[in-house]
């Protein structure tokens, strides 16, 4: 059975973007799908990953998914790399505010700033 490509990766000049094609990031097996294909599209070879999530088409998230989000983010940070959040609605910024998450992550207003950051 043919996976569907739950999201879309660009590369700016070595800075990977994952924008979600996904409008709910909620069941487990869209959560796990989502997480697998992030995890190939980074590098394998244990360089600093640099990395900005994209949440401009999600409007909810599972507690699942907040999960796989910070394993990405110590995968991120084992390899002294950064991650960067942008484009969230303000009802998934009141759950990382409220979920402590805001803390863990940066989170940026929008892809412009995340990228200009991150170079």
């Amino acid at each position: 059975m043919a996976t569907t490509a739950r999201i879309q990766v660009q590369d700016h000049d070595g800075i990977k973007v994952v924008r979600f094609t996904d409008n709910q990031l909620f069941d487990e097996r869209t959560v796990r799908e989502v997480a697998e294909q992030i995890a190939v599209s980074l590098p394998a070879d244990g360089s600093p990953i640099r990395l900005v999530l994209d949440f401009s088409e999600v409007s909810m998230l599972s507690s699942s998914a907040l999960s796989k989000f910070i394993l990405l983010q110590r995968r991120v940070d084992a390899t002294k790399g950064k991650l960067r959040l942008c484009e969230l609605s303000p009802v998934l910024h009141q759950v990382f505010r409220t979920s402590n998450l805001d803390r863990l992550f940066t989170i940026d207003r929008d892809l412009r700033s995340s990228l200009e950051a991150l170079r």
